[in-house]
């Protein structure tokens, strides 16, 4: 052990080390040569965040040692570091930072929201049909329903039917299909045009369309607004009988005496019993008719440009059906593996769904397929604001007289 030589340790502390402090010039120049020289800092990379609150943090890239080297930062005359310095730091890569020109709020869920409160809530649809006894307007109402709503009615005879008073009846089934919930309303008219006097037929109809549009004001009006029910008529079928010249003087002040009050759609009942051609005539006929007394049908509102052309094929031909001749039939049978609601006659069937024997699947899409919002965006808009003006106007000259 005689030639191993021990390095004795130093026997100076931490403060040794350090040494004492000296303002000279030549440990000045050595402080700035450690600020000039690169800094490392354990600290994990960070992309400089922008001023936007969707902008996120990214990983270093993968050639990146893990530290994050600055560069030499000159000073001032004072000694600190220049601001103007920090302005060649360089901005963060595009894939880092999403492009704001291609950034969006997110309204376009919008639509989704109202569907999903609309499904939650469900739809609403007053239907009233309005003509007189035997023309088929329960068939045709059981035709568009797939059900049978008039088991229990009651058929008067001849003798009844002449002091018989037009009644109102309302029967609501709800239908659910694929999540969509509707609560249809069906109001029938029983006992129209068949008395011996018919001038006050209409009086009804009109009394119950009034009293439903003074509900629903009574509704708007009051304090608790949440469950207001809608049971305004926002369509009326008025069937037009297939056996005169076209319209009849009742019909005529029927739809004179309602089209500012409901939306009114003219059906040639009883297709069947006419040709082709006598379909074709009794249309142009009622078409004149009912321009000729002013009388106000529902309108087929314009097709936007972004609208398909099947959409637009459908609208068309839709439009140019009005009146609808219709056929209604609750029977059904099997031809050729497919199942058809038909009425049988000595010389063949007419098929009620097939487009080229009536207006059937025409008024069916319509009313349930296409338009039912727009004719309920017309009597809320349209013909009901018209009733709220009338009343206004009546209160109004109610109270100057009252002053008076």
């Amino acid at each position: 052990f005689s030639n191993l030589q021990i390095d004795e340790p130093s026997e100076a502390g931490p403060e040794n080390d350090i040494g004492e402090y000296s303002p000279d010039s030549s440990s000045q120049s050595e402080e700035r040569e450690e600020d000039a020289q690169p800094m490392k800092s354990p600290l994990h990379f960070v992309v400089p965040l922008p001023l936007h609150k969707w902008v996120q943090m990214v990983d270093p890239p993968d050639d990146d040692t893990g530290y994050l080297s600055y560069a030499p930062r000159s000073r001032n005359v004072s000694g600190c570091f220049d601001p103007s310095s920090f302005l060649d730091v360089p901005s963060p890569s595009h894939s880092a930072v999403q492009d704001l020109d291609e950034e969006q709020v997110g309204f376009d869920a919008l639509p989704n929201q109202v569907q999903r409160k609309s499904l939650k809530k469900g739809f609403e649809f007053t239907l009233m049909v309005v003509g007189e006894s035997g023309l088929g307007k329960s068939t045709l109402i059981n035709s568009l329903l797939l059900r049978d709503l008039y088991k229990d009615r009651t058929l008067y005879d001849a003798q009844e039917r002449i002091y018989q008073t037009v009644a109102i009846t309302k029967k609501t089934v709800d239908i659910v299909e694929k999540g969509v919930k509707l609560r249809l309303s069906i109001v029938d008219t029983p006992g129209f045009g068949d008395a011996m006097d018919n001038t006050k037929s209409f009086k009804a109809v009109l009394g119950y369309i009034d009293h439903q549009f003074e509900q629903y004001r009574r509704g708007e009006v009051s304090l608790n607004r949440r469950n207001i029910q809608d049971n305004r008529v926002h369509c009326c079928l008025y069937f037009i009988s297939p056996y005169g010249h076209g319209l009849k003087p009742i019909d005529v002040e029927f739809m004179k005496a309602l089209h500012e009050k409901v939306n009114i759609v003219p059906v040639l009942a009883k297709a069947d019993c006419l040709t082709l051609s006598e379909i074709q005539y009794m249309k142009t006929r009622i078409l004149n008719e009912l321009s000729d007394y002013r009388i106000k049908i529902f309108q087929f509102p314009e097709c936007d440009p972004e609208d398909d052309e099947l959409f637009k094929k459908q609208h068309l031909e839709m439009k140019m059906s009005i009146p609808f001749a219709v056929v209604g039939s609750n029977t059904t049978v099997e031809i050729n593996g497919r199942r058809l609601r038909v009425r049988h006659y000595p010389w063949g069937v007419v098929e009620v769904d097939n487009p080229a024997h009536c207006d059937f699947v025409h008024l069916k899409n319509m009313l349930v397929c296409t338009h039912m919002q727009d004719l309920k965006d017309t009597t809320e808009d349209l013909l009901y604001e018209n009733y709220r003006m009338q009343f206004l106007c009546r209160r109004k000259s109610t109270d100057q007289e009252s002053d008076d």
